[in-house]
């Protein structure tokens, strides 16, 4: 069995097919992809110089100046962050820091383990 690739809904239609290729043909037959890839060839050859690498390294300088400020500025701000949380809790702590008390006292009527437990469950 020959499995024949379909093009549109009733199969394969040759005319359509013509005209496709005819659309996306090479300029110039396959002789333009051989010329195509000497001429790609030969401007990367020629051109070492003005490569994409080359031209980063021309940059190394600007680059770890920009990395250096970017940490400064990181760090920077790690640790403003890091003090507004410390000075938060801290006032927090300070706020708070009259706890209240219960005192409890045994009376007459209340035996002294119901003091304790009062005292211990009370706000």
């Amino acid at each position: 069995m020959k499995m024949e690739p379909r093009i549109g809904p009733d199969g394969r239609d040759d005319e359509l097919t013509r005209a496709l290729r005819a659309i996306h043909a090479p300029p110039g037959g396959e002789a333009f992809w051989e010329g195509l890839e000497r001429r790609i060839l030969a401007r990367v050859s020629a051109n070492e110089e003005d490569s994409w690498w080359r031209q980063l390294s021309r940059w190394r300088h600007g680059l770890a100046i920009a990395g250096a400020a970017a940490l400064v500025m990181a760090a920077l701000v790690a640790q403003h962050s890091n003090h507004a949380r410390s000075l938060a809790a801290y006032r927090e702590i300070e706020s708070s820091r009259v706890a209240p008390v219960q005192v409890a006292s045994e009376t007459e009527r209340e035996a002294s383990r119901d003091v304790t437990l009062r005292y211990v469950m009370g706000p």
